[in-house]
């Protein structure tokens, strides 16, 4: 990856001294920083911004570091023989026309990547905007010059997005209007070649980036993905696009379905401690404040230092919202307070200051009020209100912000005012390292991110792959039911009874004498199914009777689900379990992550409250164990109410048996254990599913 941030030498594939087109903006866009050497090619110019330029790229008489192609797509095949043939083997395809277009495109690109790989060049793109780096004014890409006519703001954010987001719309408005500092932003496309797990790499090891943006529509090596972040020693915002795309696909099991709409993608984000964005603005606001603030106490105890009360108690409850917390002030905090204010006013947190105004003067109640809270052993974080352009620049930012970090208070600010007034005080912040933000929400959604994050930092999940089962200890039974894509639920207990896993007693039965026998045999008030072939819903369909206490019952219930399945299936007699809840544990394999295992409520609730988390599989006994605890409900699971608590060690050991038998056999797609039946604490498997590759 280091060619493409740091070549010596660039050939633009495609050049053109044409105003307005993409060949003349690149060579425009290089010639205002970069200060390596530039070679233009194109046969129909002799010299392009007054710089030599070649009819072939085989013609620069001087090595080549990287080749920045802007050709039409059709002709790019040519131009990367031609690239080998000269020994470049870094190269930037900046022309459309690929996958992006249909099949024919798609043939285009893979003939592409064969071409390069042969002559061991990496691409990066095609269909994108290239890389700039703004610091070093570097930019590698097509995007308008008038992106920086108006000056950038250098930083320690860097971007790696998918679509075209170097626009300048985007960088403008990030600069401008937000103040927000941009060091690196790749632009990746396609990604024939070249993705963001490579430059997420190369990113994390930079030492001139502190966090790390990514804008993805699709994350093929997910599982890579998913290794890199685990480990990562910087903050990762991700805002992943096409999230409903999933949702639309026909879903065989409760796992596949409650999958789908990305949940699988976010439960793995935020296991592996990625902060996840749902706007453009939200995700540099996040990656912002994450490589801003060096440390958060998980507590977030706040000071709020306003000047108007409807703003602090709106604070207030936006603090709450994101499960942090307002500062109880200590008895000498409040006498500091006591002399900045009115004799008639005891001070409170939020701290309205706008009655000290009076007293005191603004600027002189601010710093009185930030002295005095500062120092506070019950505060964490200091929340400044701010309105800009009405009184003079606010003077000591820059030693505030030296006195919070020496305090090891965390100091965030929310800013309004007059239009310039802001957008210098968010340069003079941006400047000394304090987060501003423009919407009270968005400061408490980035101070809690952060609280987060600090709480996840270093921890990283280990799957044990050496777990996996052997593929003769289950291949008996995968043989005897291969020729059914979906198992039924006795077929597929016998599959998670092989592997460890407790399932409920039952017998299979054929006739109404073997049910009778079955019953009087378990006992006692049973459960009747009916299982059809290919069919996961038995109860919609009719095929259960649960609480059969009778053996007239049992003639009953036989006859009617006899007759409901005309002749198909079989039947099968159950222990009637009763339980305190229900759980729902699962395995599916997904095109992005690979194998994964699913933990959440089940029962009704499974597709009413969706409350499920997920790990990639296989997984340890420790990893199992937090999964679990990751759910919203996890309360329940601790004892509620009186109830006993979820026996965790046998529930982690069935997930772990759960995600080695299904990342161990590659035909297995989905298993779904729905319901998991708690009683006393104890997990048993009441019904399953296991779904197998056609």
């Amino acid at each position: 990856m280091k060619t493409f941030f740091h070549p010596d030498s660039i050939a633009v594939i495609g050049a053109s001294d044409r105003e307005g087109s993409l060949g003349r903006q690149i060579i425009t866009n290089l010639l205002y920083g970069y200060g390596g050497a530039i070679y233009p090619v194109n046969a129909n110019y002799e010299r392009i911004e007054n710089l030599c330029c070649f009819p072939s790229v085989e013609e620069i008489p001087d090595p080549v570091d990287l080749a920045i192609i802007i050709v039409p797509a059709p002709a790019v095949p040519d131009t990367l023989k031609a690239c080998g043939r000269k020994g470049i083997f870094r190269a930037m395809i900046q022309s459309a026309g690929f996958a992006e277009v249909g099949d024919e495109g798609k043939a285009l690109q893979k003939r592409c990547t064969t071409i390069a790989k042969k002559a061991g060049i990496r691409l990066w793109g095609p269909n994108c905007m290239g890389l700039v780096d703004i610091p070093r004014r570097h930019f590698f890409s097509f995007m308008h010059p008038k992106v920086y006519e108006d000056g950038l703001i250098p930083g320690r954010i860097s971007l790696i997005v998918q679509s075209g987001m170097l626009s300048a719309g985007f960088l403008a408005d990030l600069m401008s209007e937000r103040s927000i500092g941009v060091g690196k932003a790749c632009s990746i496309g396609n990604k024939a070649d070249v993705d963001e797990c490579d430059i997420l790499e190369y990113l994390l090891e930079d030492d001139e980036t502190d966090a790390i943006a990514l804008y993805l529509e699709s994350i093929p090596r997910g599982r890579r993905f998913m290794e890199i972040a685990s480990r990562a020693p910087k903050p990762i915002v991700v805002l992943k696009g096409g999230k409903s795309a999933a949702g639309a696909q026909a879903a065989l099991s409760h796992t596949s379905s409650m999958a789908g709409n990305a949940r699988l993608q976010d439960s793995l984000f935020d296991l592996a401690g990625v902060t996840i964005a749902h706007d453009f603005q939200q995700m540099m606001e996040l990656a912002r404040d994450l490589a801003m603030i060096p440390h958060t106490p998980p507590r977030c105890r706040t000071a709020i230092l306003t000047f108007s009360g409807g703003s602090g108690i709106l604070s207030c409850d936006l603090l709450e919202e994101q499960g942090l917390s307002v500062a109880r002030f200590s008895p000498e905090t409040r006498k500091k307070l006591v002399t900045i204010f009115p004799d008639w006013l005891p001070p409170s947190n939020p701290v309205d200051l706008f009655p000290a105004f009076n007293l005191k003067g603004p600027l002189a109640a601010y710093i009185g009020a930030f002295e005095a809270v500062v120092t506070d052993p019950q505060v964490d974080v200091i929340f400044i209100h701010y309105f800009a352009g009405l009184y003079r620049n606010f003077q000591g930012m820059r030693k505030m912000k030296e006195i919070a970090d020496r305090e090891g208070k965390v100091l965030i600010m929310w800013v309004i005012g007059r239009r310039q007034g802001v957008r210098m005080f968010r340069r003079e912040a941006q400047k000394c390292g304090i987060p501003v933000h423009g919407e009270l929400s968005r400061a408490a959604e980035c101070l809690a991110a952060a609280s987060r994050y600090g709480k996840k930092a270093g921890q990283i999940q280990k799957t044990k792959e050496d777990e996996t089962l052997s593929s003769c200890e289950v291949g008996d039974l995968l043989s005897q039911n291969m020729d059914t894509r979906v198992w039924d639920e006795w077929a597929s207990k016998q599959l998670l009874e092989r592997c460890g896993i407790p399932v409920v007693e039952e017998w299979a039965v054929s006739s109404l004498a073997e049910a009778q026998v079955a019953a009087a045999t378990i006992g006692f008030p049973v459960v009747l199914k009916g299982l059809l072939p290919g069919e996961v819903h038995k109860t919609e369909s009719g095929l259960v009777r649960l609480r059969l206490a009778t053996p007239g019952d049992i003639e009953a219930a036989f006859e009617e689900i006899k007759e409901r399945m005309n002749g198909s299936g079989r039947m099968v007699i159950q222990r009637q379990m009763e339980s305190d809840y229900e759980l729902i544990a699962g395995f599916l394999r997904d095109d992005q992550f690979g194998p994964c295992i699913m933990f959440g409520l089940g029962g009704i609730f499974a597709e009413l409250e969706k409350d499920v988390a997920f790990a990639l599989a296989p997984l340890g006994q420790a990893d199992a164990t937090a999964l679990i605890r990751r759910i919203r409900s996890r309360k329940l699971l601790e004892g509620f109410r009186g109830m006993p608590p979820l026996k965790e060690s046998l529930m982690a050991d069935i997930l772990v048996r759960l995600g080695n038998l299904g990342a161990s056999c590659d035909q297995i797609e989905q298993i779904d254990i729905n319901p998991l039946t708690v009683s006393s604490g104890v997990p048993t498997a009441v019904d399953g599913t296991v779904i197998v590759s056609e």
